[in-house]
C-alpha cells in the first residue's frame, strides 16, 4: 500500500510539472533497465537462480555470471 501510495504521489508531482524530493529521485529521473523478450528473459532468471543456489552451496562465492550482474548494476548489493 505504501509503495502505491508514494507512486501516485510522484506522479502526481510530476503531471503538475513540481521539483519536489520525490521528482528529484534518481529512481524517478532515471529510466528502468527493460525487461529483455522471452525466451532471452527465461535464460538469464534460469543463469541466476542456479547461480544463488550454488552461491548458497559454497558459501556465498559468488561465480563470473553473478559478478558481472553486480558489475552492471543488477545485482543484489547494487
Amino acid at each position: 500500500m505504501g509503495a502505491t501510495r508514494f507512486a501516485g504521489d510522484v506522479v502526481l508531482d510530476l503531471l503538475s510539472g513540481m521539483d519536489t524530493p520525490r521528482t528529484r529521485l534518481e529512481m524517478v529521473r532515471r529510466k528502468p533497465v527493460p525487461f529483455p523478450p522471452e525466451p532471452v528473459r527465461w535464460v538469464g532468471i534460469e543463469a541466476t537462480r542456479r547461480s544463488l543456489a550454488r552461491a548458497d552451496a559454497n558459501g556465498g562465492k559468488e561465480n563470473l555470471w553473478l559478478k558481472a550482474m553486480a558489475r552492471l548494476g543488477l545485482g543484489f548489493d547494487s
